[in-house]
């Protein structure tokens, strides 16, 4: 009779647990805080066009012929924007197409390496409500009083890339866009609303070898050709608003 009694209290141990109360649960909240404010950088460093995660900075200017201005400030700035560089050419009498050089950078590692030919914006503004990248030439190109009439610069073969590499927020890069001396202003990337936030390269050839096509300049073959140094200037405009046509 003593087996069976403990055998009785010990079923009766094991159920209780399994009935507990419904009154054991209970619930609360609690809150989660952040205060966003205004970005006051001096703009964003230059990046590694082919691969934005990695910073770079201007190559030394060696002979006055690489100058760089620094990044814009504010929230919506314009970080770098490559020199275009064609080389010493014999004059020539007929039409002529001349390769753009590729840009020389300092890489993260100390180490000076080419690159294609680019432009940088970043957009930490936060209203997500757009921009416009406009470029235009000054002037013809000169040496001293003497100019290469009728050039035109042709840029293509563009490529976008970001830190951020959300393709459904990407901007909108110009396919193909020509400047002359006429000052005329080319489009040559733009973001709609909900487009275009943090920092964006557009290089111009997807590699080394098709930089050397996606900027090029043309000279006519009727163009009086003085021998000497030629240079011209490029004023590039960021504005805070889509691209109107």
């Amino acid at each position: 009779m003593k087996n069976q009694v403990m055998i009785g209290a010990l079923l009766t141990l094991l159920l209780i647990p399994v009935t507990a109360s419904a009154e054991d649960g209970a619930n609360t909240s609690s809150n989660a805080y952040i205060t966003i404010e205004k970005y006051t950088g001096d703009g964003e460093q230059p990046v590694n066009p082919i691969d934005p995660n990695e910073t770079v900075k201007p190559a030394p200017d060696t002979d006055g012929k690489n100058p760089h201005q620094p990044s814009t400030k504010g929230p919506l700035s314009l970080n770098y924007v490559s020199n275009l560089q064609f080389g010493s050419q014999e004059a020539n009498g007929n039409d002529a197409v001349y390769q753009v050089k590729p840009d020389r950078v300092i890489n993260s590692q100390e180490v000076e390496i080419e690159v294609p030919n680019f432009v940088q914006i970043t957009d930490h503004r936060g209203t997500n409500s757009g921009w416009t990248l406009m470029v235009k030439q000054d002037e013809a190109f000169k040496n001293g009083t003497h100019s290469l009439d009728g050039t035109e610069l042709v840029f293509s073969s563009p490529i976008l890339s970001s830190k951020s590499g959300k393709d459904n927020t990407s901007p909108t890069a110009n396919a193909t866009f020509t400047l002359t001396a006429d000052g005329k202003s080319a489009m040559v990337m733009h973001a709609a609303a909900d487009q275009g936030m943090g920092t964006w390269v557009d290089y111009f050839g997807k590699d080394l070898e098709a930089a050397k096509t996606g900027i090029q300049l043309k000279i006519p073959g009727d163009a009086k050709k003085v021998a000497g140094f030629y240079q011209t200037s490029l004023t590039w405009t960021l504005t805070d608003t889509p691209f109107s046509e």
